[in-house]
């Protein structure tokens, strides 16, 4: 039997996609769930022989995904965020929509039964970043690998353990402005869920004779920030450019106790939705702004005074 507060996650970039490099800098995740694992699908033959039994089935493909979720840390997961950017952090600043296709080594251990599974060719494929009036920062990232293979021999050796690094909550959100306007007290911003998906599309080659697809192709990159903001004079503006298709930049700012911080800077959004409010006596009235990131990268920077993973 086993217990999830035995299982550890460890991961190392590739140089060749596909394959664990020959001597892996492997660093520890901090996680909530990952969720990955291996969807095989199955072909039920319907050929009919001398009796009404079934004659059996075979595999026929795989899809190897997950979902990692963690508690957002300044810094910790800077990894993750290049490979989601497909750029490389340049002078602690990160801009989305590159061409850089990183791959990683996954390695779950279930410690207390022996059992290790081992996932390659992971790439990254989507990133969200939700924010509630209230509670922790989550981030959630979607990856898509190309091989799996279950174990009871750990690969990983003198793996970096997890970096001194806090997680942070809505109290850390500050330096907030909606078209170079603040709207603390005003607008009064309830939500919102930034989401970077690069749309890997698997690309299976006859041939191979492998299950799973060994190639993933990014498609245009989508970029949206969905909003809920108090209905006020200052966000019923905002109603108004979905017709003018003018855009609003976003800017904000995520910063921990011991100095770490991110600065988000989105210079181009456009409304893609702004349904009218309404609400009945006893409501409060909210407004849910959601739009489109276009033409340019939006960019993170960062200052690291303490360094995480």
């Amino acid at each position: 039997m086993s217990s999830g507060a035995r299982i550890q996650l460890y991961y190392c970039a590739e140089d060749v996609p596909g394959t664990t490099p020959s001597t892996p800098v492997w660093k520890t995740v901090r996680r909530v769930t990952d969720g990955l694992t291996e969807n095989v699908t199955t072909a039920t033959s319907d050929s009919v022989a001398d009796t009404r039994f079934k004659q059996g089935g075979m595999a026929t493909e795989s899809e190897i995904t997950g979902e990692l979720e963690v508690e957002m840390s300044v810094g910790l997961f800077d990894d993750f965020w290049s490979a989601v950017a497909m750029n490389d952090w340049s002078a602690d600043v990160l801009n989305f929509g590159g061409n850089v296709r990183k791959t990683f080594t996954f390695v779950k251990v279930f410690a207390d039964i022996g059992q290790v599974f081992i996932y390659r060719g992971v790439r990254f494929n989507q990133a969200t970043l939700s924010i509630q009036t209230t509670g922790k920062l989550t981030n959630k990232f979607s990856l898509m690998g190309t091989d799996f293979e279950r174990t009871t021999v750990n690969p990983v050796t003198n793996p970096q353990a997890v970096g001194d690094a806090v997680i942070v909550s809505t109290t850390n959100v500050g330096a907030l402005t909606v078209n170079g306007q603040s709207v603390v007290g005003t607008a009064c911003l309830q939500s919102a869920e930034l989401t970077i998906n690069n749309n890997l599309e698997a690309i299976r080659c006859i041939g191979n004779q492998k299950l799973s697809a060994q190639t993933y192709l990014e498609k245009m990159v989508d970029i949206t920030l969905n909003t809920s903001y108090m209905f006020s004079a200052q966000s019923a503006g905002y109603i108004d450019y979905i017709k003018s298709r003018a855009t609003m930049p976003v800017k904000f700012e995520i910063a921990d106790p011991k100095g770490n911080k991110y600065a988000f800077d989105f210079p181009q959004l456009e409304v893609a939705e702004a349904n009218h409010p309404d609400g009945g006596g006893n409501d409060t009235i909210t407004i849910s702004i959601n739009y489109n990131h276009i033409k340019v990268s939006p960019t993170i920077t960062r200052t690291l005074a303490k360094t995480g993973a």
